[in-house]
């Protein structure tokens, strides 16, 4: 059936024609990050008003791009759940998830029903989730060694190799620091980049880095001799701002008379030496201000030796607060033992251009992470490539069991799940052989960006593992078949079996889908395809104000 039009603004694609819809925008998905798979993967370079982005980060280009189409859209959401659950694996996600939807275009050909593909399809996931379990390595979780080697994997490719090594050193050594009673405690971790310097020159450093200029924070003093470092320092938080209240409409104050000057003079002085009386009495050494500070206080601040910083972000005055003990307040005068926080040491650091403040407390729980990169793009790029580690180590840390890369655990269930079909009656059957060819589609795209021809790649891969090599796989490097266990390449357990999920959920969802209708919204709101507003279980590709509802029932 095509388009069938229903009224002025609706259009409607129903059965085949709406699974080859969702069909054709997942494989299209998937092809453009099909190229970035592996060490070997490619980059892709996005424009976008001028400012460039060179990534090979599947779930980084997906998030960055324009995509308007519903089924996109769901790939979109699985490799961004991907990458915020383990940091790992985004790519791998979309490339089955297309897969299985290109697979399924020849099962419906041949008059299989959607639900027998999904059914088969959750009958393969079952199993494969427990061959996975079932032929992980587990690992120490106080290898230091194995850590590194195990993250290293998530950056090999994104650098060259001893970057990778730095780099997957700097994220074990940050997220065991940060780690309460076996799992990574982001909370406790800042993480801040800069332009200017290299890799090299990034430090993890104890204690609470804020940024005094990305932020919009700024520490301000006349004092050109203010000290870089505070010893034993009284911290106050002020959640708002040290200046005069003014009427929001009123631009100028006028005066009928010098008295009446004089009087407004004296109410000012009054504000003003309250707020430094207020904190002076309090032991206070350095004051964090939410909003900005007068200059006049400013400098009354300064000559009584209080430090004052303005502008800080209210994440930050959190963070602060579990740091130093100290509580935010409203206003000077709520200041006293109770509130104010005590830091062992307050530093003040240059890093290039920007200047940051770091602090610390005997017991500090809180580091901060200062990355380097040659330019702005790269710094950024180079936090973003950090996160993935973190996560990558979190997911290590919270299941300390791995399986060898280079497609081998995807050739070694392939293979189990073709045994496996046999056993099963029906057309399900049908099914678990797809899902166990769409498996064998990662290796493939590991050797085409290897340079290696995909298809005499995987049948030698076959035929390794028929002979019992379950951990033979790619080895980029060689471009060779090998042991990736002896050579050390390894993936969390967790990264794998989540994408291998991610992938399922997203096929089996567009794959029930058998109606797809594009409404407009109208003024008032409610969509007009009802104004219940729910999905009755089976869910919506997204909103749908402009964009076409996936109806799956």
């Amino acid at each position: 059936m095509g388009t069938t039009r229903l009224d002025e603004e609706l259009d409607r694609l129903q059965d085949r024609d709406a699974q080859q819809f969702n069909i054709d925008a997942g494989v299209a998905i998937a092809d453009l990050v099909r190229t970035t798979l592996g060490p070997k993967g490619l980059d892709k370079m996005l424009v976008d008003a001028g400012r460039i982005v060179v990534t090979n980060d599947g779930a980084s280009i997906l998030d960055r791009i324009a995509i308007d189409h519903p089924t996109a859209k769901v790939f979109v959401a699985t490799a961004a759940n991907q990458n915020a659950h383990v940091g790992d694996g985004a790519t791998t996600a979309v490339i089955v998830a297309a897969e299985l939807l290109r697979n399924a275009t020849g099962l419906l050909d041949r008059g299989i029903h959607p639900t027998a593909i999904t059914n088969g399809y959750q009958l393969a996931l079952n199993h494969v989730t427990e061959m996975l379990a079932a032929t992980a390595i587990g690992v120490d979780r106080d290898d230091t060694h194995t850590l590194e080697r195990t993250v290293r994997a998530a950056v090999t490719g994104k650098w060259d190799v001893r970057a990778a090594r730095r780099f997957a050193a700097l994220a074990v050594r940050a997220g065991t620091a940060v780690e309460v009673d076996g799992r990574i405690d982001p909370d406790r971790l800042t993480l801040k980049s800069y332009p200017g310097g290299s890799l090299a020159d990034s430090r993890l450093v104890s204690g609470l880095a804020i940024d005094l200029v990305s932020s919009s924070t700024t520490l301000v003093s006349p004092d050109a001799q203010l000290p870089t470092v505070f010893e034993d320092a009284g911290i106050a938080l002020i959640d708002d701002q040290l200046t005069i209240e003014t009427a929001s409409a009123v631009s100028r104050v006028r005066f009928d008379g010098p008295d009446q000057r004089a009087a407004f003079t004296r109410y000012e002085d009054d504000v003003y030496t309250g707020y430094v009386t207020d904190l002076i009495d309090a032991g206070v050494d350095i004051v964090f201000c939410q909003k900005s500070i007068d200059d006049r206080v400013r400098s009354m601040l300064a000559k009584a030796g209080v430090v004052p910083v303005e502008r800080t972000r209210q994440d930050e005055l959190h963070k602060l607060a579990r740091t130093t003990g100290a509580k935010p307040v409203r206003s000077t005068a709520e200041l006293d033992s109770r509130t104010v926080g005590r830091a062992t040491t307050v530093e003040r650091r240059r890093l290039n251009a920007t200047e940051v403040v770091v602090v610390r407390t005997a017991e500090t729980e809180q580091h901060s992470l200062l990355l380097r990169g040659g330019t702005e793009h790269v710094a950024d790029e180079t936090k973003r490539v950090f996160e993935t580690c973190l996560r990558n180590l979190a997911a290590l840390l919270d299941d300390p069991r791995v399986v060898p890369g280079g497609g081998a655990p995807e050739v070694e269930l392939a293979s189990r799940l073709r045994s496996h079909a046999e056993g099963i009656d029906g057309r399900e059957q049908f099914a678990v052989l797809a899902f166990a060819d769409a498996l064998e589609r990662v290796p493939g795209t590991l050797a085409s960006t290897a340079g290696m021809d995909p298809i005499d790649t995987v049948l030698e891969l076959r035929t390794e593992h028929d002979r019992g090599n379950r951990h033979a796989g790619i080895d980029v490097t060689s471009r060779r078949i090998e042991d990736l266990a002896e050579r050390g390449v390894f993936d969390p357990l967790r990264v794998r079996q989540r994408a291998f999920e991610s992938a399922t959920e997203a096929a089996t969802l567009l794959l029930r889908v058998d109606d797809v209708v594009a409404a407009k919204r109208s003024d008032d709101g409610p969509d007009q395809l009802g104004q219940h507003g729910h999905d009755h279980g089976h869910g919506t590709s997204g909103d749908a104000g402009g964009y076409p509802w996936a109806i799956g029932h």
